[in-house]
Protein backbone atom coordinates (compact mmCIF):
# COMPACT_ATOMS: atom_id res chain seq x y z
CA UNK A 1 0.00 0.00 0.00
CA UNK A 2 1.32 3.44 -0.93
CA UNK A 3 2.16 5.80 1.93
CA UNK A 4 -0.34 8.55 2.65
CA UNK A 5 -0.11 12.04 4.05
CA UNK A 6 -2.54 12.25 6.95
CA UNK A 7 -3.67 15.32 8.83
CA UNK A 8 -4.33 14.09 12.39
CA UNK A 9 -5.55 16.87 14.63
CA UNK A 10 -8.05 17.85 17.33
CA UNK A 11 -10.53 20.67 16.79
CA UNK A 12 -13.44 22.25 18.62
CA UNK A 13 -17.02 21.82 17.38
CA UNK A 14 -16.77 25.18 15.65
CA UNK A 15 -13.51 24.30 13.91
CA UNK A 16 -10.78 25.87 16.07
CA UNK A 17 -7.48 24.11 16.76
CA UNK A 18 -6.54 26.61 19.47
CA UNK A 19 -8.18 29.36 21.45
CA UNK A 20 -6.95 32.90 21.81
CA UNK A 21 -3.18 33.26 22.23
CA UNK A 22 -2.71 29.57 21.27
CA UNK A 23 -4.63 28.41 24.35
CA UNK A 24 -5.04 24.62 24.29
CA UNK A 25 -6.85 24.13 27.60
CA UNK A 26 -9.88 22.68 25.83
CA UNK A 27 -7.80 19.56 25.06
CA UNK A 28 -6.78 18.79 28.65
CA UNK A 29 -9.83 16.71 29.67
CA UNK A 30 -9.04 14.35 26.77
CA UNK A 31 -5.32 13.89 27.41
CA UNK A 32 -3.46 11.45 29.62
CA UNK A 33 -6.30 9.02 30.28
CA UNK A 34 -6.61 5.35 29.41
CA UNK A 35 -8.30 6.14 26.09
CA UNK A 36 -5.88 7.40 23.45
CA UNK A 37 -8.48 7.65 20.64
CA UNK A 38 -6.50 5.40 18.30
CA UNK A 39 -3.34 7.49 18.49
CA UNK A 40 -0.95 4.66 19.44
CA UNK A 41 -2.01 2.60 16.43
CA UNK A 42 -1.90 5.62 14.16
CA UNK A 43 1.62 6.64 15.16
CA UNK A 44 2.91 3.12 14.41
CA UNK A 45 1.99 3.71 10.77
CA UNK A 46 3.96 6.98 10.63
CA UNK A 47 7.48 7.30 9.25
CA UNK A 48 7.91 11.05 9.60
CA UNK A 49 6.08 14.18 10.70
CA UNK A 50 5.43 17.52 9.03
CA UNK A 51 4.70 20.37 11.41
CA UNK A 52 4.46 24.12 10.98
CA UNK A 53 7.08 26.22 12.71
CA UNK A 54 4.54 28.07 14.89
CA UNK A 55 2.99 24.81 16.11
CA UNK A 56 6.42 23.35 16.75
CA UNK A 57 7.49 26.38 18.78
CA UNK A 58 4.29 26.28 20.86
CA UNK A 59 4.75 22.61 21.75
CA UNK A 60 8.44 23.00 22.56
CA UNK A 61 7.58 26.12 24.56
CA UNK A 62 5.43 23.98 26.85
CA UNK A 63 8.57 22.01 27.72
CA UNK A 64 7.65 18.86 25.78
CA UNK A 65 10.12 17.07 23.50
CA UNK A 66 8.70 16.96 19.99
CA UNK A 67 8.54 13.34 18.79
CA UNK A 68 12.24 12.53 19.26
CA UNK A 69 11.55 8.97 18.03
CA UNK A 70 10.45 10.17 14.56
CA UNK A 71 11.99 12.16 11.75
CA UNK A 72 10.46 15.63 11.91
CA UNK A 73 10.31 18.29 9.21
CA UNK A 74 9.53 21.73 10.64
CA UNK A 75 8.08 23.79 7.78
CA UNK A 76 9.27 27.37 8.05
CA UNK A 77 9.84 30.55 6.07
CA UNK A 78 12.95 31.23 8.11
CA UNK A 79 16.44 29.80 7.73
CA UNK A 80 17.22 27.73 10.81
CA UNK A 81 19.92 25.16 11.40
CA UNK A 82 18.81 21.62 12.12
CA UNK A 83 19.96 20.29 15.47
CA UNK A 84 20.06 16.63 14.41
CA UNK A 85 19.43 14.36 11.44
CA UNK A 86 15.95 13.66 12.86
CA UNK A 87 14.91 17.31 13.21
CA UNK A 88 15.06 19.24 9.95
CA UNK A 89 13.92 22.81 9.28
CA UNK A 90 12.57 23.02 5.74
CA UNK A 91 11.70 26.11 3.67
CA UNK A 92 11.59 24.63 0.18
CA UNK A 93 8.88 23.24 -2.09
CA UNK A 94 6.30 21.24 -0.13
CA UNK A 95 5.13 19.14 -3.07
CA UNK A 96 8.67 18.09 -3.89
CA UNK A 97 9.29 17.24 -0.23
CA UNK A 98 6.16 15.11 0.12
CA UNK A 99 6.85 13.26 -3.14
CA UNK A 100 10.46 12.63 -2.10
CA UNK A 101 9.41 11.25 1.30
CA UNK A 102 6.75 9.00 -0.23
CA UNK A 103 9.21 7.58 -2.75
CA UNK A 104 11.87 6.88 -0.13
CA UNK A 105 9.86 5.17 2.61
CA UNK A 106 6.81 2.94 3.00
CA UNK A 107 5.25 4.55 6.05
CA UNK A 108 2.74 7.38 6.25
CA UNK A 109 3.45 11.07 6.69
CA UNK A 110 1.79 12.67 9.72
CA UNK A 111 0.80 16.32 9.34
CA UNK A 112 0.48 17.78 12.84
CA UNK A 113 -0.67 21.26 11.78
CA UNK A 114 -1.00 24.07 12.21
CA UNK A 115 -3.63 25.71 10.07
CA UNK A 116 -1.23 27.41 7.64
CA UNK A 117 0.62 24.19 6.85
CA UNK A 118 -2.61 22.22 6.53
CA UNK A 119 -3.99 24.80 4.10
CA UNK A 120 -0.77 24.81 2.03
CA UNK A 121 -0.89 21.03 1.70
CA UNK A 122 -4.63 20.87 1.00
CA UNK A 123 -4.56 23.39 -1.87
CA UNK A 124 -1.90 21.23 -3.54
CA UNK A 125 -3.94 18.02 -2.96
CA UNK A 126 -1.10 16.71 -0.79
CA UNK A 127 -3.31 15.59 2.11
CA UNK A 128 -4.71 12.13 1.37
CA UNK A 129 -6.70 11.68 4.57
CA UNK A 130 -7.77 13.73 7.57
CA UNK A 131 -8.49 12.32 11.02
CA UNK A 132 -10.31 15.03 12.93
CA UNK A 133 -10.98 14.53 16.65
CA UNK A 134 -13.83 16.92 17.44
CA UNK A 135 -13.93 18.06 21.07
CA UNK A 136 -17.50 18.82 22.28
CA UNK A 137 -16.90 22.50 23.00
CA UNK A 138 -17.24 25.75 21.07
CA UNK A 139 -14.39 28.25 21.34
CA UNK A 140 -15.81 31.04 19.12
CA UNK A 141 -12.35 32.66 18.87
CA UNK A 142 -8.82 31.52 18.14
CA UNK A 143 -7.20 29.70 15.22
CA UNK A 144 -9.53 28.09 12.68
CA UNK A 145 -8.29 24.97 10.94
CA UNK A 146 -10.36 25.56 7.80
CA UNK A 147 -11.79 28.71 6.30
CA UNK A 148 -15.23 29.27 7.78
CA UNK A 149 -14.73 26.21 9.98
CA UNK A 150 -15.93 23.95 7.14
CA UNK A 151 -14.13 20.85 5.83
CA UNK A 152 -12.91 21.55 2.26
CA UNK A 153 -15.13 20.25 -0.53
CA UNK A 154 -12.47 17.94 -1.98
CA UNK A 155 -12.80 15.60 1.01
CA UNK A 156 -15.57 13.11 1.73
CA UNK A 157 -16.51 11.59 5.08
CA UNK A 158 -15.56 7.90 5.20
CA UNK A 159 -16.24 6.98 8.83
CA UNK A 160 -17.12 8.43 12.20
CA UNK A 161 -16.65 7.12 15.74
CA UNK A 162 -18.05 8.55 18.97
CA UNK A 163 -16.05 8.00 22.16
CA UNK A 164 -17.09 8.33 25.81
CA UNK A 165 -17.23 11.94 27.05
CA UNK A 166 -18.43 13.09 23.65
CA UNK A 167 -15.32 13.20 21.46
CA UNK A 168 -16.19 12.39 17.85
CA UNK A 169 -13.43 11.23 15.51
CA UNK A 170 -14.08 11.52 11.78
CA UNK A 171 -12.04 10.14 8.90
CA UNK A 172 -12.12 12.15 5.67
CA UNK A 173 -10.51 11.01 2.43
CA UNK A 174 -9.46 13.04 -0.59
CA UNK A 175 -11.81 12.65 -3.53
CA UNK A 176 -10.04 11.37 -6.62
CA UNK A 177 -10.78 12.57 -10.13
CA UNK A 178 -11.97 15.93 -11.42
CA UNK A 179 -15.71 15.26 -11.20
CA UNK A 180 -15.49 13.84 -7.69
CA UNK A 181 -13.57 16.85 -6.41
CA UNK A 182 -15.65 19.49 -8.19
CA UNK A 183 -19.06 17.79 -8.24
CA UNK A 184 -20.73 20.60 -6.30
CA UNK A 185 -19.36 23.30 -8.60
CA UNK A 186 -20.29 21.23 -11.67
CA UNK A 187 -23.89 20.77 -10.55
CA UNK A 188 -24.23 24.46 -9.64
CA UNK A 189 -22.88 25.47 -13.04
CA UNK A 190 -25.21 23.04 -14.79
CA UNK A 191 -28.23 24.46 -12.95
CA UNK A 192 -27.27 28.00 -13.95
CA UNK A 193 -26.88 26.88 -17.57
CA UNK A 194 -30.32 25.21 -17.55
CA UNK A 195 -31.95 28.29 -16.02
CA UNK A 196 -30.41 30.53 -18.68
CA UNK A 197 -31.50 28.08 -21.39
CA UNK A 198 -35.09 28.07 -20.09
CA UNK A 199 -35.13 31.85 -19.89
CA UNK A 200 -33.94 32.00 -23.50
CA UNK A 201 -36.66 29.59 -24.65
CA UNK A 202 -39.37 31.51 -22.77
CA UNK A 203 -38.24 34.83 -24.24
CA UNK A 204 -38.60 33.34 -27.72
Amino acid sequence: MSPKTILYIAISEDGFIAGEENNLDFLKPYQGGEEDYGYSEFIKSVGCILVGRKTYDVVVGFGYPYHPEKKVYVITRQTRKSSSDKLLFFKGDLKALVNEIKSSQGLNIYCDGGAELAHSLIVEDLIDEMILSVIPIQLHQGTLLFEGGVVPNQFSLKSKQTYPHGLVQSLYVLKRGFFSKYRGEFIAGLLVFLMLLLQSLWSD
